[in-house]
């Protein structure tokens, strides 16, 4: 299961990289800010407040860039990273996910979207839990000028693995540069 999300997410990324080349489309790169909600059947929730937002069971910041590979389809490769260490001990975090979104309306300025993503995450100290998280969004995207970007989003994402049973529901604005 492992290595089949990191062959999915590695793709992804490859594919994006790729389409960006041949076209020439604008890329957005960013980062967001919002709230997320982890639940599991029969235990109690936890809610994340983040600037930057974050994602995955250990909710870290994550940054994002998108590609345009037709004027309606966008591939984002997302990524976090987190090292926390002291008094001896360290925790190393990472969380690699991957959206394709469709824009409902591309020739417009904004225009809703919907997405599906993957997203594969580790937590390592003395131990290491890993868990894939797949699931889908809803969103709006309004370009501002020609360099910036807005987005507000809802998505959901359901953990399996180490983090089995754990549903992950989040919204989010997406702050991002368009190069």
């Amino acid at each position: 299961m492992r290595i089949t999300a990191a062959f999915l997410v590695l793709t992804c990324f490859a594919v994006a990289t790729s389409a960006a080349q041949a076209t020439q489309s604008e890329v957005e790169i960013g980062t967001s800010l919002g709230v997320t909600t982890y639940s599991r059947s029969g235990s109690s929730s936890v809610t994340v407040i983040g600037v930057p937002a974050g994602v995955g069971p250990a909710a870290q910041p994550s940054i994002y860039a998108t590609f345009f590979v037709t004027p309606s389809v966008m591939i984002e490769p997302q990524l976090s990273f987190a090292h926390l260490s002291g008094s001896g001990s360290s925790t190393t975090m990472v969380d690699l996910g991957a959206q394709l979104g469709y824009l409902v309306t591309p020739s417009e300025r904004s225009s809703p979207y919907v997405a599906a993503n993957v997203a594969w995450q580790t937590i390592s100290d003395v131990s290491s839990f890993h868990g894939v998280g797949v699931g889908g969004a809803l969103g709006y995207r309004a370009r501002i000028g020609r360099g910036f970007a807005v987005r507000f989003e809802a998505r959901y994402r359901h953990w399996m693995g180490d983090f089995d049973g754990l549903n992950e529901i989040g919204f989010g604005i997406g702050l991002g540069g368009i190069i």
